[in-house]
């Protein structure tokens, strides 16, 4: 039996919700004050608490403390007409998982409190397992880890036996497999759940400052350093952090972060104490850090040291049977109601055709332009055609002798103006020069069909932002509609 308070002074709200859960497993009660609301809270063991922000005698914010300390293991639902982004923030500051603006549809008020009931779950069995929720509960902006394979199963198992331990993990995987979204499941079902959860893409800052943002400075460390600043390391202190693609950190910070991983402790740029460091290390990359290591730009001690433990997440094209069940989820999440309009086989078949090679994102985002293109429709093959639309057997044809004419002229020094650029690791340099060629009419192209709308180009090729923004600027890419 689950036991859900709502507090609130409206009893039409009061009474809606006792209609919407009440059932033989799910017994609502109602106050409609905070005092009323917390001496509910002293008197029963509460599941879920749906909280009103604005009530007769007290704020709702002022509330969600002492309803913690009383009802440690409710989850709490804040509810409100004045949605301003600062009480948002305030509430979910204080632990609110979710936030209902007034007037809500009863069908998002029941969505979240499911969410909310199945946030208290334990990890199921590998055999029964489908949905892996990450930190912080679903939303439409944070997707679950959906999938059936059994290659997903086995990575559910896998999250379940490690979570709660303190081990450094490795998830390796494309772009676009959903490497962020494993680590947010492993934080929410670890003891440090409740603690500080810290996400860095080292490519994001100057590689100069590196050291100095993750693990903080002393005054005069260095030039314009006036006052001593910690590191994103002492934010997550008891917590977590991830070091998103791990391969493009300098190896100064490697050196730091071995140091972190073998003697739980750092220094700030420019001192010499040494300071403890409580914090789980989380690492992900879609590049061959073993070739890294070979290449000298990547510590093998610390590879050992960072992947304790290693998850490979599959590629979507190796997991074709996940195609369906995460097609419905991202039409839910997008609004589309699958009951009233249906989803035609024809679809499903065409997208497990499709490559993906930018994966679970690729997938996610046809949906949802699938969505807007129908318009309250029941949806047809036609939404996904630029989804579902290949390379022609042509064009792949014709690239490819291309590129492997322009390989082996390069190889036999044919061609001689990348004969004359080849250094003494020509497969290094030749790589570099390829992509030197190639990535700029890639991102050119893009941009130009996004109307230079970065953030839906980086979705699109399935790129972090951060790295993206990296890449234009190296190659001198500007666009006037920035965004």
């Amino acid at each position: 039996m689950k036991t859900v308070l709502v507090i609130d002074d409206e009893p039409t709200i009061c009474w809606g919700f006792q209609n919407l859960l009440g059932t033989d497993d799910v017994s609502v009660l109602v106050a409609g004050s905070g005092e009323a609301g917390l001496e509910l809270a002293r008197q029963n063991p509460i599941d879920l608490i749906l909280l009103d922000i604005r009530l007769p005698d007290v704020s709702g914010l002022d509330l969600i403390e002492p309803l913690k300390a009383i009802a440690p293991q409710a989850s709490i639902i804040a509810m409100t007409a004045h949605g301003e982004l600062e009480i948002a923030v305030e509430a979910v500051n204080k632990g609110v998982i979710d936030y209902l603006h007034k007037p809500f549809r009863l069908a998002d008020a029941l969505a979240a409190c499911q969410r909310a009931f199945e946030l208290q779950q334990p990890l199921t069995s590998p055999e029964s397992s489908q949905v892996l929720l990450p930190a912080g509960g679903e939303t439409n902006r944070t997707p679950a880890l959906v999938g059936q394979s059994s290659a997903m199963q086995k990575l559910f198992h896998q999250i379940a036996l490690i979570a709660d331990s303190d081990l450094s993990v490795l998830i390796v995987g494309e772009t676009g497999t959903g490497k962020e979204l494993v680590a947010q499941a492993i934080v929410r079902h670890s003891r440090r759940r409740d603690r500080p959860f810290i996400g860095v893409a080292p490519v994001a800052y100057n590689p100069d400052l590196l050291e100095s943002e993750l693990f903080g400075h002393v005054r005069g460390a260095f030039t314009g350093a006036e006052q001593s600043r910690p590191g994103l390391f002492e934010a997550a202190m008891g917590g977590t952090i991830l070091l998103d693609e791990i391969g493009d950190l300098p190896l100064g910070a490697q050196v730091k972060l071995l140091r972190v991983l073998e003697q739980k402790s750092f220094s700030r740029v420019g001192e010499t104490e040494t300071r403890p460091c409580d914090v789980r290390v989380l690492a992900a990359t879609n590049s061959d850090l073993r070739e890294a290591v070979r290449a000298g730009r990547f510590r093998e001690d610390l590879l050992y040291r960072i992947g304790a433990v290693v998850l490979e997440l599959p590629p979507l094209r190796d997991r074709r049977e996940d195609i369906e069940p995460l097609v419905k989820h991202f039409l839910q999440q997008s609004g589309y109601d699958i009951q009233r309009y249906g989803l035609a086989p024809a679809i499903i078949e065409s997208l497990q055709r499709r490559p993906w090679p930018g994966n679970v994102r690729e997938l996610r985002n046809a949906v949802q332009r699938a969505v807007v293109m129908a318009r309250q429709r029941a949806l047809v093959p036609n939404d996904f055609e630029f989804a579902t639309r290949p390379t022609t057997p042509d064009q792949e044809a014709t690239l490819t002798r291309a590129i492997q004419s322009w390989v082996e002229d390069a190889l036999t020094l044919k061609d001689t103006s990348a004969a004359t650029t080849l250094p003494a690791n020509p497969g290094e340099r030749l790589y570099d020069r390829f992509m030197a060629l190639a990535e700029p009419i890639l991102f050119r192209t893009v941009l130009e069909s996004l109307n230079g709308n970065r953030s839906a180009a980086a979705d699109l090729l399935g790129l972090h932002r951060a790295t993206l923004r990296e890449r234009l600027s190296r190659y001198g890419i500007d666009d006037s509609n920035r965004r």
